[in-house]
């Protein structure tokens, strides 16, 4: 009972590996694109990045399977690794950013109220504050787990 479970298990990954795999791979290709295209002009039409784009995805995702042969074992280090490193900054970095440029873009198009100049710059003020201290737990987490993975 317990092999065909775990057969199940590793055909659904497999399977979803695709999906999973889609956005990530999207966003960096066309980031890399955009840096290629119009920084450095090294592409100079659309078939030969087709090509190139190719040649990257393949080498992501053989990235990818060399990362996972290789931890296979210790799983749980990794996914507590991702956890500190991508966790942190999703819940305590990013958020207080948006706001961050949502207030100074609402306050730049209001700029009839003079009586919140001090709340924005508060806001502002805070919202660094937390950002930076979401940075400060991403750092200290990873460290706590790369320590304690060393030391097993």
């Amino acid at each position: 009972m317990a092999t065909s479970v775990q057969l199940a298990y590793s055909v659904a990954v497999i399977l979803t590996f695709p999906l999973q795999n889609f956005p990530a791979l999207e966003i960096a290709t066309q980031s890399i694109q955009y840096t290629l295209y119009n920084k450095y002009k090294w592409i100079k039409n659309k078939d030969s990045f087709l090509l190139k784009r190719n040649v990257l995805t393949t080498w992501l995702v053989l990235a990818l399977a060399v990362v996972a042969a290789t931890a296979m074992d210790s799983l749980d280090k990794v996914v507590s690794l991702m956890g500190s490193l991508l966790g942190c900054p999703i819940a305590f970095v990013i958020p207080p950013l948006i706001h961050t440029k949502l207030v100074l873009t609402d306050h730049n198009n209001n700029n009839n109220n003079n009586n919140n100049n001090g709340v924005h710059a508060l806001r502002k003020r805070m919202n660094t504050c937390v950002a930076l201290m979401g940075t400060v737990a991403m750092i200290l987490a990873s460290i706590a787990t790369i320590l304690t993975s060393t030391n097993n």
